[in-house]
């Protein structure tokens, strides 16, 4: 019995050094993995047709520029790294996650929309939201039937920092707001929730957007530039550059070689006036 206890600690004792001196390598893993999200981050040329209102809310959407060569017709070079492109699919999943509790807690209006594989009829609160004039076009994430009235919802997804932020404050991101504040006047409410989701644990916290005389001024100046934006393309007009080619909204500008490329413009339109504070 003690040789073949001896017999079994020298076995295992073996095998630890073995363990030891065995050394394998997986430097390069997790870059291999993270090129999976860049294998369709490629280069494509788009020509856009109205404006949309979550581009229009983030950086170059800003620019008179942007929008002249995306109804153009451009090159579109995307900038987001694997990362940023893995945390825009994690923010489509929590709405999908989202409107499916929402549909079941008997508080949003619900659609029909067809899936595309299956082309079975399947249960959504997302609705398309258009307008001619400007061309605006673009999907509200739902309408919430409370206190009895319908008000215009936006889904968002924050991280720990930015969450706990909205939920002390209880002020919205200012680019979100001008979101909803676009559908909000397409579609006529007087009120909206942006709720936002904790990435982290997945705790929400309600915003209300309530127009007031302020917004209601700044979207109608909004919908002027976006007329005034769509006249001088329709003009062939290229604006000039408002911003120095190393700033963050053209280092973050999909179109930027095409812009950089095409000269100085020829006509001034001031980039999209910023929304003030007012939570």
């Amino acid at each position: 019995m003690s040789k073949n206890l001896l017999k079994e600690l020298m076995i295992k004792s073996e095998t630890r050094k073995l363990t030891k001196q065995t050394v394998f390598n997986l430097n390069g893993l997790t870059e291999k993995i993270a090129s999976g999200y860049l294998a369709a981050n490629k280069s494509e040329v788009k020509t856009k047709k109205t404006f949309a209102p979550s581009t229009l809310s983030y950086g170059y959407g800003e620019c008179p520029r942007y929008w002249y060569f995306a109804f153009s017709g451009a090159t579109f070079d995307e900038k987001s790294d694997a990362y940023g492109i893995a945390n825009r699919t994690n923010g489509t999943y929590s709405h999908e996650r989202i409107q499916d509790a929402l549909i079941n807690s008997g508080i949003v209006k619900i659609f029909e929309t067809k899936n595309e594989k299956t082309q079975e009829l399947e249960k959504t609160t997302e609705f398309q939201v258009s307008n001619d004039s400007p061309p605006i076009y673009g999907w509200a994430d739902g309408v919430i039937n409370w206190n009895n009235e319908e008000l215009l919802l936006e889904i968002k997804t924050a991280d720990v920092k930015g969450f706990e932020y909205r939920k002390r404050t209880g002020k919205a991101k200012k680019a979100h707001i001008l979101q909803i504040l676009i559908y909000m006047k397409v579609l006529g409410y007087k009120r909206g929730i942006i709720l936002y989701e904790n990435k982290n644990d997945h705790e929400l916290v309600p915003i209300l957007v309530e127009v007031d005389d302020y917004y209601r001024e700044y979207m109608n100046n909004v919908f002027d530039w976006m007329r005034k934006v769509r006249a001088g393309w329709m003009k062939n007009e290229l604006p000039n550059k408002n911003y120095r080619s190393n700033s963050k909204i053209c280092s973050d500008c999909p179109v930027k070689k095409t812009c950089d490329e095409a000269g100085a413009g020829v006509i001034k339109i001031a980039s999209l006036e910023k929304l003030r504070e007012t939570m």
